[in-house]
This record gives structure tokens, sequence and C-alpha cells, in this order.
């Protein structure tokens, strides 16, 4: 019984380690992401995310939310590869391992929930293709 209960422990601390998926509605202005991919001269890609509308402030990150600010998540082929805190991000060629590989960046909060407009989250997505 006491396994079953330190394991049962363990996964209800492990549920509340990651964050839940809320979701926080935009307010109008309503936010916009555009991405521009440019190819590294040394290694993978730098990307240059448009963010208008919304305020990117690594100084509040896990801090109570505020309307349209927070800062980016950034996933390549649905791996979320970290936090991004402004416009630039460079992307090491070693992520884009299939033929197609697709770059998500996402609008989160403080409390990292997705930033929606009607329930839909705000993200961005580009292909790359592998020649």
């Amino acid at each position: 019984m006491k396994f079953f209960n330190i394991i049962l422990l363990f996964f209800s601390f492990n549920l509340f380690a990651h964050h839940p998926g809320n979701k926080i509605e935009a307010i109008f202005p309503y936010p916009t992401l555009d991405l521009k991919v440019f190819k590294d001269s040394m290694d993978g890609y730098n990307i240059f995310i448009d963010v208008k509308n919304f305020k990117l402030d690594p100084s509040q990150a896990g801090k109570e939310n505020k309307d349209n600010t927070g800062h980016l998540h950034l996933y390549v082929n649905d791996i979320k590869i970290g936090r991004v805190y402004s416009e630039w991000f460079h992307i090491p060629q070693r992520y884009f391992n299939l033929e197609s590989n697709l770059i998500k960046v996402t609008l989160n909060a403080n409390m990292h929930d997705d930033i929606t407009i009607d329930g839909k989250p705000i993200q961005a997505v580009i292909e790359i293709k592998n020649n």
C-alpha cells in the first residue's frame, strides 16, 4: 500500500509540473504572428517572428497573466524547442531531420497558457523541406 501511495503522490505532483493547457482569450486589437525563415550560412535556420499587438516580456514569465503579454513557444515537428522572448531565433539543423519539417510558433501568456481568439490558439506554421 505504501508503494501505491508513493506512486500516486509522484503522479499527482507530475500532473502539476507541466502547464495544463488552459486558454486565455486575447483582447482587441488581436495579436498576430508571421514567420520568415532564412537559411543560416553556418547551421540550420534563423527565424524572424513578426509579432503585432502583443508584448514579449521575459521578466513576467511565470507571473500573473496580463492582457496580450507573454512569450512564444517554438516547436519543430511538434517537439517544443523552447521559449522565445524576442523576434529572432536560431534553430540548429539537427532539428530538421525529416523530408518535410514544420516550424510552429504559439503565443503564450505569462503562465504559459495558450493565447486564443474564439478559443483557437494564435499560432503560425511554416514548412521547411530538406533538399
